[in-house]
C-alpha cells in the first residue's frame, strides 16, 4: 500500500469520509465514559452504521485516519518534553531523577544505544581431544591425589 501525502489523500476521499475519520479519532482520544459511539457517529454524518464500518477498511481512510492522529501526537511534543526535563531533575518525583528518563534522553539523542554482540568460536573436535594430552593430564591427577 503507497503511502499518499495528505492532500492526495483528502482527493481520494469525500468531505464526508473526511469528517467520519476526524470524528472517529475523536472518539478515541476521548476520555473513558464520554467517547461517541459509532451509531451516534453515523447518525451524526447522516449514514447507516454499516457504511461506517466499510469506510474503515477503505485504505485511503485508515492512511488518511494515521495522518491525522500523527498531527494530533506531535502538537503534544513539547508537552512530552517538558515532562522529560521533569522527570530528569527531580522536580516531579521526589527531587530524584527517574533512570528510565535519562535513558530514554540519551537514547532520544543517539547517545545510547542497545548492543549486543554473539561471539562463537570454532574448534575442530581433534583440537579439543587431543588423546595424548588427556591422558597426560589423568596421570597428573592420579599422582597429585
Amino acid at each position: 500500500m503507497a503511502k499518499l501525502t495528505l492532500d492526495g489523500l483528502k482527493a481520494k476521499l469525500t468531505p464526508a469520509k473526511m469528517t467520519a475519520a476526524e470524528l472517529l479519532l475523536e472518539r478515541e482520544y476521548a476520555p473513558k465514559g464520554e467517547k461517541a459511539t459509532y451509531e451516534s457517529i453515523a447518525a451524526e454524518l447522516g449514514i447507516g452504521i454499516r457504511t461506517l464500518y466499510e469506510w474503515r477498511k477503505e485504505p485511503a481512510f485508515v492512511q488518511y485516519m494515521a495522518a491525522i492522529s500523527d498531527t494530533k501526537l506531535d502538537s503534544y511534543r513539547s508537552l512530552a518534553d517538558a515532562q522529560l526535563v521533569r522527570l530528569i531533575q527531580g522536580t516531579s518525583n521526589n527531587g530524584m531523577a527517574a533512570i528510565k528518563a535519562l535513558e530514554l534522553f540519551y537514547k532520544i539523542n543517539g547517545k545510547l544505544v542497545d548492543k549486543r554482540e554473539v561471539v562463537t568460536h570454532e574448534q575442530s573436535l581433534a583440537d579439543t581431544l587431543d588423546v595424548d594430552k588427556v591422558k597426560a593430564d589423568i596421570e597428573r591427577l592420579r599422582q597429585s591425589m
